[in-house]
């Protein structure tokens, strides 16, 4: 989405998320034993830059009967503090699934957290992000409001690319218009 209509295509409702990742980035049926429940789970897909899998954050939309791309982990920055792409995909899947459950996951923003710029998950958007709401940091050198954009130009259809994360204005992605307007994939087991 353009940076001067975002707010006005965030008008939110929540999801409902559950994990299932496994080491090996094989998909279980958890996505399918719960066909009412929007499912957020660590999955690989593939990187046509790389011609490699990568790891990324999937989500199952029942109403679609289909998985949305998310983010495409494959940035090696933070893997010296112990955060290689697969354990960021885990990790960040979980959040999104504990977000959702409570109520938390309606938007999406960017914002700081300890002088880092992160991506965060608000319920309204006059909600800022902090410690308690941060899904994932950026790289130092990341513009933030060019993250959000990459999401909104996935959901609307500019961009079948998911958000490779390598890595001032308040933005916030509606994440269940997202989910809705998302380009499916086909994740094979």
């Amino acid at each position: 989405m353009k940076l001067q209509s975002l707010s006005t295509f965030l008008g939110l409702t929540t999801l409902t998320l559950t994990m299932s990742i496994n080491p090996g980035f094989s998909q279980d049926n958890t996505s399918e034993n719960q066909p009412n429940q929007v499912t957020f789970l660590c999955q690989e897909i593939f990187d046509p830059a790389s011609g490699e899998k990568v790891p990324a954050t999937i989500a199952w939309v029942p109403e679609r009967q289909g998985h949305v791309r998310f983010i495409g982990w494959k940035s090696e920055y933070f893997a010296k503090g112990g955060w290689a792409p697969q354990k960021r995909c885990q990790e960040v899947s979980k959040k999104f699934q504990n977000f959702y459950e409570a109520g938390r996951l309606n938007r999406l923003t960017t914002g700081k957290n300890n002088g880092y710029s992160v991506v965060c998950a608000v319920a309204i958007d006059e909600q800022s992000c902090n410690g308690n709401n941060q899904l994932f940091t950026l790289k130092n050198n990341s513009d933030p409001g060019l993250v959000l954009e990459q999401l909104v130009n996935i959901a609307q259809g500019k961009s079948s690319e998911p958000l490779w994360q390598s890595s001032g204005n308040s933005k916030y992605l509606n994440v269940r218009k997202y989910l809705q307007n998302a380009p499916l994939v086909n994740i094979k087991k």
